[in-house]
């Protein structure tokens, strides 16, 4: 497990944005829409997330847990009961993987998908971005902000804020 900065863990916001980015202490970087509404048939075999219908393929009960199957069959996911989930799209590319939260007395399902793994050395932060480039930021983070910078101009990139 690499070491990040014990600051950065936690729910991040850019104000003004609609996406949530949440740091995990093993230095997973996740990001995320809103949370989505979620109902369950009478007989728990199909779940409706945010407008779409998903057959349930493994798993009981109305809970998110199990194997999951979009009806026009192009989702695949896998939620897992320790909070992780694996998306595979019927485009055959590699599977997406995240965290899961219920939200809202679980009536909605919160998603955030996994983007990179942070690396901190005090000074710099690098974003080992999956099946991309690494992307190396100075950065400071205190008091709720955590501000990315150009390693080179020191030019403020982004401000995240603790919501």
């Amino acid at each position: 497990m690499n070491e990040i900065d014990p600051n950065l863990p936690g729910i991040w916001i850019v104000p003004g944005e609609a996406f949530t980015y949440e740091i995990l202490p093993d230095g997973s970087y996740h990001v995320a829409t809103p949370p989505a509404a979620l109902t369950f048939s009478e007989d728990a075999t199909v779940m409706t997330w945010d407008g779409s219908d998903y057959v349930r393929q493994s798993g009981s009960g109305k809970s998110v847990e199990g194997h999951w199957t979009a009806r026009d069959a192009r989702e695949d996911w896998l939620f897992s009961s320790d909070g992780r989930y694996q998306l595979r799209l019927g485009d055959g590319g590699p599977a997406l993987t995240g965290i899961w939260a219920l939200r809202n007395g679980g009536t909605q399902l919160w998603t955030r998908e996994r983007l990179a793994q942070l690396v901190t050395d005090g000074a710099q932060i690098t974003f080992q971005m999956q099946g991309e480039p690494s992307i190396t930021y100075g950065y400071t983070v205190s008091d709720g902000v955590w501000v990315l910078m150009d390693p080179v101009s020191w030019e403020k990139r982004a401000t995240y804020r603790r919501p």
